[in-house]
């Protein structure tokens, strides 16, 4: 019924012409006129009864736009159909204000995944990343546990003082006005936290439970909640109990504090976690040099508008997120240079990653069971409860985007596992420590 002529215009872009034959386009403005007809109560003729000429006058443009509104809708996924072309984008449509003399004509601008055709994957050589739990690392978790793990024991008539925890009543007031948000009950503070505003922690030193006290303080100039900002303000404070710290002396006790039977017990389950942690990294760290290997031995060209989208939506999931998090987002914040230089760097890194796994997946007919993904499911759900692990599997197989996303995850490590079987490898061992401080370093520069 259409015909349709596809006209390269670039290495991946194409115009897709259509043409309409006149017979449709007058049999679908006919319709438009009969809805138009069937609607309109125009004085001196009964509803649906307006004489077909007089709709025509009066709303012919109107029927018009209707139609090639219609025809557009009609025959948009034939024409693409019929250009044998896969859009990567969603195609832009134009529709040429001067139309033939018979028919109805419009073009779209199609985008298409440009054609990667792979290197040979075992002249490829890539660093991988071995990370090993050491006992220096496992150590560093118990040291770091003995410093931080702390209970408190209540002691009658004990004067507070730093590392002590206090239980209080407060309220606060404003211009002698409590104001919301101001007042506490049963509120845990430890003393020399900096959980609170400056100078009311310290107002409390030497307090013992029962002691009501007036602290005189000032919320800083940059506080959160922009009304109390830079005020000064009273709190009347009734100290309930005072307790101290107790730390523990050794990994047995450390055991117990943090609700282990002993310290193998604690031990155990610190090496599981550091095991898990090196596995990790250990995938994470070689995937990426491999990714960081596949794109330097490709030369990928990217179309403008592909990689202008992906920046958009990236920028838009960033903005999200912030909002999530009670993130003010200022006008004008993503339109740095730099913000901007590294969004497109990011985008045209995963694009081109895209387009290699495909080729990947293609070429060597990588595809994942069924049984991988429940067993995925499996590993998921064994952080929680026995008697909630199959609810868990069942609320997450109801949840379409995060399965596709599982899906996607199973699916590269695949594609990364076939790489890795045929690319020349050269492994590098370091401890977790040293790898942790090293994705620390990274993380300082990008920031």
């Amino acid at each position: 019924m259409i015909r349709t002529e596809v006209k390269k215009i670039g290495d991946d872009e194409h115009e897709v012409h259509v043409q309409v034959p006149q017979a449709e386009y007058d049999r679908i403005y006919a319709v438009q006129v009969d809805k138009l007809i069937s609607k309109l109560k125009l004085p001196g003729f009964r509803p649906g009864k307006t004489p077909k000429g007089v709709v025509e006058k009066q709303f012919g443009p109107q029927a018009h736009e209707d139609t090639i509104s219609e025809l557009v809708q009609t025959h948009y996924a034939d024409a693409i159909e019929q250009s044998g072309l896969i859009p990567a984008l969603q195609p832009h449509l134009d529709v040429p204000a001067v139309q033939p003399d018979t028919g109805f004509s419009f073009t779209l601008k199609v985008v298409t995944w440009p054609e990667v055709k792979l290197k040979p994957l075992n002249k490829i050589s890539v660093e991988t990343t071995e990370v090993n739990v050491t006992d220096a690392d496992m150590q560093s978790v118990i040291d770091r546990l003995m410093a931080t793990q702390v209970s408190y024991e209540e002691e009658a008539g004990r004067a507070a003082e730093k590392g002590d925890q206090v239980s209080i009543d407060f309220t606060g007031f404003v211009d002698n006005e409590a104001f919301e948000g101001g007042r506490g009950e049963d509120v845990k503070l430890v003393i020399g936290a900096g959980q609170f505003i400056p100078g009311f922690e310290e107002g409390l030193t030497g307090a013992v439970a029962g002691d009501e006290r007036s602290l005189d303080v000032n919320f800083p100039e940059d506080y959160q909640h922009k009304p109390l900002a830079g005020k000064a303000a009273r709190f009347e404070v009734l100290v309930k109990s005072v307790a101290a710290s107790k730390k523990a002396n050794n990994e047995d006790e450390l055991a117990k504090l943090v609700n282990f039977d002993d310290a193998n017990a604690l031990r155990a389950d610190i090496r599981s976690r550091l095991e898990q942690e090196a596995e990790e990294g250990s995938y994470n760290s070689s995937r990426d040099a491999l990714f960081d290997a596949m794109i330097a031995a490709h030369d990928i060209k990217l179309p403008e508008a592909m990689v202008q989208q992906d920046m958009q939506h990236s920028s838009q999931r960033v903005m999200k997120s912030m909002q999530q998090q009670g993130m003010e987002v200022k006008p004008g914040m993503f339109d740095d240079p730099a913000w901007k230089e590294e969004l497109r760097n990011r985008s045209e890194r995963a694009l081109a990653i895209s387009l290699l796994l495909s080729a990947v997946r293609e070429d060597n007919n990588v595809e994942i069971a069924e049984a991988d993904v429940e067993a995925e499911l499996e590993a998921q759900a064994r952080q929680y409860p026995a008697d909630q692990l199959d609810a868990f599997k069942n609320w997450m197989k109801s949840q379409k985007e995060q399965m596709a996303q599982l899906r996607d995850k199973l699916l590269e490590k695949k594609c990364v596992a076939c790489i890795m079987e045929q690319v020349k490898t050269k492994p590098v061992s370091m401890s977790l420590d040293a790898w942790q401080a090293k994705q620390d370093a990274a993380l300082g520069q990008d920031a």
